[in-house]
């Protein structure tokens, strides 16, 4: 069974709050089912895992506060995750040189993630990578995953050193790829 870190989870709320404040937040968990609810009341530890599962819980949250017109928000929470994480509790991982936190993401992803998704990483030259995300069978990505992971991982290579970061999804899963895959380039 696939399993998460409670800090991603915990971003991911923080996230709500800061964006919709309070109110908003707390009128949304009211329209969630009381499973949802539960689940929701109280802090995530930040080292524990969790089952995957709970990522639905917090996107059917996210439909509830954004609806369907906020096509950027997942890519916004991606990025957040990673400032969150990594300026935070677990800053010790962070590298100081986007080559480097590259070569570390199948470590990280397996540090953060369990049962998910395996990572392989090509780095294409000095200033660009390649990242390919292979889901576990029993995985369900959905569109929303995967501008999630790019955002994660454009912060990712600014919060270790690089300038001016693009990124690219150029093949995915929802498509009849095998995985998804992402292209990423920076000035330094």
């Amino acid at each position: 069974m696939a399993q998460i870190r409670g800090v991603l989870l915990n971003a991911w709320f923080t996230f709500f709050k800061l964006r919709y404040g309070d109110l908003a937040v707390t009128a949304a968990l009211d329209v969630l089912g009381p499973d949802d609810r539960r689940i929701l009341s109280t802090p995530f530890l930040a080292s524990s895992w969790y089952p995957y599962d709970m990522v639905s819980v917090l996107r059917r949250m996210t439909k509830e506060l954004a609806g369907t017109g906020d096509r950027n928000l997942s890519g916004e929470i991606g990025r957040f995750m990673a400032q969150y994480t990594f300026t935070g509790i677990y800053n010790s991982l962070l590298a100081a040189d986007p080559i480097k936190q590259v070569e570390k993401a199948a470590w990280m992803e397996g540090f953060f993630l369990s049962g998910a998704c395996s990572v392989d990483t090509e780095i294409l030259g000095p200033t660009s990578c390649a990242m390919k995300f292979t889901y576990e069978s029993e995985m369900t990505p959905a569109r929303s995953i995967c501008e999630n992971l790019k955002g994660f991982w454009l912060s990712m290579i600014e919060l270790s050193g690089g300038r001016d970061v693009s990124g690219e999804h150029t093949a995915c899963v929802l498509e009849g790829a095998d995985s998804c895959e992402f292209r990423f380039d920076w000035t330094i």
